[in-house]
């Protein structure tokens, strides 16, 4: 597993590669979650590059997910792939997240979500 972060015009762009599951969530958790701390911060999780995500994994972006609503942030998934969408529905998570195609969708998304609060 890989992590990268960015900015982009006030967002924050998490970008996972490889693997988000028990061997890996640990290391992902101490590097997200603080990321997701910051009041009324703006984060897409890019995951166009995870090819799988476990239950471990699901765990820590909802955890992520509701830190960041707790303070008036918002986080937002890109780049599912057709596996990780799969998991996605077949569990539900669908429902908790917003997701767009790519990180360009989703921060136009996100500045409009932004621009009218």
């Amino acid at each position: 597993m890989e992590i990268t972060t960015t900015a982009l015009d006030g967002v924050t762009v998490i970008k996972l590669s490889g693997s988000l599951d028990g061997n890996t969530v640990n290391a992902a958790q101490e590097m997200i979650l603080p990321l997701a701390s910051t009041k009324g911060a703006a984060v897409i999780m890019d995951l166009g590059a995870c090819a799988y995500i476990s239950s471990a994994g699901l765990r820590l972006l909802l955890m992520a997910a509701k830190q960041m609503s707790a303070i008036g942030g918002v986080m937002v998934l890109s780049g599912l792939s057709p596996e990780v969408q799969d998991v996605m529905e077949m569990t539900g998570f669908n429902n908790f997240f917003k997701s767009f195609e790519d990180v360009p969708s989703a921060f136009s998304a996100l500045t409009t979500v932004k621009k009218g609060a």
